[in-house]
């Protein structure tokens, strides 16, 4: 998952992702402070992170905030569990022109195969809302055929 970079932050402060090299699957969340569907949906996907990671560490989040203000972005990433960027980290954009087609506005969970890259679902936050913890388990059957 280079295409990720090396250099991210955590609540802890700067990192390499550790988990990131690990994780069974991959997260990549836009979303935006300003967003009353992603004010709505982020406590949600916590909630479901904390769950599936509560043994072992088996799916990490890298979080591509949309915000313009980097105070409201700082607010927004200063409650989430998972990675982001520094507001102004280029690679950020990268991903963002890599994945693009397959958003469709904020909130978006992408659910990424590890080992390469590519999307399992653009689907998420849908999942995560129908099926709850059950979610995991559908998206790494669905790996399979990635």
């Amino acid at each position: 998952m280079d295409k990720f970079g090396t250099s991210f932050q955590s609540v802890e402060g700067p990192t390499d992702g550790p988990n990131l090299k690990n994780a069974r699957l991959v997260g990549v969340y836009f979303g935006a402070q300003w967003s009353q569907p992603c004010q709505r949906f982020t406590p949600s996907l916590i909630e479901f992170y904390t769950k599936v990671n509560e043994d072992i560490q088996q799916f990490e989040i890298i979080y591509i905030g949309m915000d313009e203000n980097e105070e409201k972005y700082k607010e927004t990433v200063s409650e989430m569990p998972w990675l982001f960027y520094d507001f102004k980290e280029f690679v950020k954009y990268q991903v963002y022109y890599e994945y693009k087609k397959h958003i469709q506005g904020v909130p978006c969970l992408l659910i990424l195969n590890p080992n390469n890259g590519l999307v399992i679902t653009n689907q998420g936050r849908g999942t995560i809302e129908k099926e709850g913890q059950g979610a995991f388990e559908k998206w790494l059957t669905q790996m399979s055929f990635k």
